[in-house]
């Protein structure tokens, strides 16, 4: 199996935790948290899954419910293997990919009503996470959730997931308010404004305290961070 392969792993890491799954169970798993962090492997569920079997790292059974075929999965000892070795490779660095961002980065060519729908998407991607955490929060502390006997792994992705949707509405208020200011600040305004939301946020590095010399033209740091000065102009 390919190294990149993080979908395919995805879901045999799933099979690796029962002893089979429909794809029904496996879409459901994987939308109830996963897709927040890997949404490729909710669209490509069906072709990984049959890659897995025609590999030799997962196998198939079918039944019948009625009329109806039921296909199951479960795990090879070649699949598990596969799933230990991949493991013990380091993980591809963490990435973002964020369109209402970029429509941010962007925004001097749009128009205000533009960027709100643009904050309004991060708002509504942060809600559901949370949404999805109301569900699944209440059921591992009622010790009824699927996965209870991964508790102690659940709650760091549940953690991390929502701190995750409480930064992108806090900095979706804080973005809104700003923008909501630009018609009645002057370019020097705005430019200050700026500066001051820089500041603040390079003070708030960890391990990097930095002395900041505001002059007419910029900020400037003070003490270098990681080998180099930041300059902002």
């Amino acid at each position: 199996m390919r190294r990149s392969s993080s979908t395919a792993n995805a879901i045999l890491g799933l099979l690796a935790l029962r002893h089979s799954w429909s794809t029904w169970e496996l879409t459901t798993q994987l939308r109830r948290n996963m897709r927040f962090f890997w949404p490729r492997a909710e669209s490509r569920i069906f072709a990984e899954a049959r890659r897995l079997e025609s590999s030799g790292l997962a196998r198939t059974e079918t039944s019948f419910v009625g009329r109806r075929a039921r296909t199951t999965y479960s795990i090879t000892a070649t699949g598990r293997n596969e799933l230990k070795r991949w493991l013990a490779t380091p993980p591809r660095a963490t990435s973002l990919e964020c369109e209402p961002l970029l429509r941010v980065l962007l925004a001097d060519l749009a128009g205000p009503d533009q960027v709100r729908l643009a904050l309004d998407q991060v708002r509504a991607d942060a809600e559901a996470i949370l949404t999805v955490g109301r569900v699944v929060g209440p059921e591992y502390l009622r010790r009824s959730a699927p996965f209870q006997d991964q508790v102690h792994v659940r709650a760091h992705v549940l953690d991390f997931l929502t701190h995750h949707a409480l930064m992108l509405l806090a900095w979706a208020d804080r973005t809104e308010l700003a923008v909501q200011r630009w018609p009645v600040l002057s370019p020097l305004e705005r430019e200050s404004a700026a500066l001051t939301l820089i500041e603040k946020c390079l003070t708030e590095f960890p391990d990097s305290p930095l002395q900041i010399d505001r002059g007419q033209t910029g900020a400037v740091a003070s003490e270098p961070v990681g080998g180099a000065a930041i300059e902002v102009r």
